[in-house]
């Protein structure tokens, strides 16, 4: 009987080594169940070689990084997300990356930016359970065009400039629009525009008259293209639109004739000075009727300018009332160009 306590205080030892190498195990098997990464328990301790079973339990919200900062959410069921297979949670995550699935959306192109989170039920962009909430930049972007207009095989020849004092007081309108081609490419570095402008010559009448013009060009190359005034000396020397409608008729019917395929009609700005109010008058009832005669061909296509709507608010466009210095040249060429840009004349 003296022997009885040291049988016991063996015993309670022995239990209590039991009991410490039971405790030692658990705690080995614990940590081999730690992810590095995320430190969420899961069923391994390795990246995306999960099993199919569920954990007991899952940490509500995780901070981890996935190419970026990620933000974890938890739901039920497999998913497919963040960086592999996780059984029983969900991962949004808002990533930069080249090319990836699962991981904040489906980002696709070079430098794509999901700007996430994106909300899921079922984990990333690839799961059929739910969409993403992603906004995507992708490379590239609008890309901006040259013109619309095929090229037309039109030579700086062919082009034809007709009319009165309102060009050849300097020409520089027929330079503005030279310019204006050439810097667009249309109009290659060692060409020009034909100019047979001529002062005071009108639709109406013979001698150097606008058809007769329009005629000589002819007779010195093809002309494809027209590039005209007509009917403000008509009104100014005989106040004679029904004539100078006429003959313009006439002239349009020669350019049909001899396969002119497009005309571009300027109409004169409003004159500045009560000594013109009669041309105004006239011009005023020759304007409309004209315009529905260039509006009304479709051999040639003809296109009509009313230049009442560049000049208007600026007196700077006349020295003398009736004719363009440079600026107003320069205004006039460059509203006739984008005209021809508009309707793919000459480019």
């Amino acid at each position: 009987m003296p022997h009885q306590p040291t049988m016991i205080r063996h015993l309670r030892c022995g239990a209590a080594l039991a009991l410490c190498a039971a405790l030692a195990a658990c705690s080995s098997e614990s940590a081999d169940n730690t992810d590095p990464l995320d430190g969420t328990m899961g069923p391994t301790g390795t990246l995306g070689n999960t099993n199919t079973s569920t954990t007991a339990s899952v940490s509500n919200t995780v901070t981890s990084t996935s190419f970026g900062a990620a933000n974890s959410t938890t739901s039920s069921g497999p998913t497919t997300g963040g960086l592999g297979v996780t059984t029983a949670s969900v991962t949004s995550v808002a990533s930069s990356s080249a090319s990836s699935t699962g991981a904040g959306g489906n980002t696709t192109g070079g430098g794509s930016n999901t700007m996430g989170p994106s909300s899921t039920s079922g984990g990333g962009a690839s799961s059929t359970d739910g969409g993403t909430n992603d906004a995507s930049s992708s490379a590239g972007g609008t890309t901006g065009g040259p013109s619309t207009c095929e090229s037309s095989g039109v030579a700086g020849s062919e082009v034809l400039m007709i009319g009165e004092s309102f060009i050849a007081f300097s020409h520089g309108i027929t330079h503005t629009i030279e310019d204006l081609a050439r810097a667009a490419g249309a109009l290659d570095a060692g060409e020009s525009y034909r100019d047979n402008s001529i002062s005071g010559t009108t639709l109406a009448g013979g001698g150097n008259s606008i058809p007769n013009q329009y005629q000589s060009g002819v007779d010195q190359g093809p002309v494809r293209v027209v590039l005209m005034d007509g009917g403000g000396n008509d009104c100014l020397q005989a106040n004679n639109p029904s004539g100078a409608l006429s003959a313009a008729e006439g002239l349009f019917q020669n350019m049909q004739e001899n396969g002119t395929e497009k005309v571009v009609y300027f109409f004169y700005p409003d004159p500045i000075g009560g000594q013109f109010s009669s041309l105004k008058s006239c011009l005023d009832t020759l304007r409309p009727q004209m315009q529905a005669l260039c509006e009304g061909l479709t051999s040639p296509e003809c296109y009509w300018l009313d230049l009442r709507e560049v000049w208007n608010g600026h007196p700077e466009y006349t020295d003398d009332g009736i004719h363009p210095p440079p600026a107003g040249d320069a205004a006039t060429g460059e509203a006739i160009w984008e005209v021809m840009v508009d309707n793919c004349v000459a480019q």
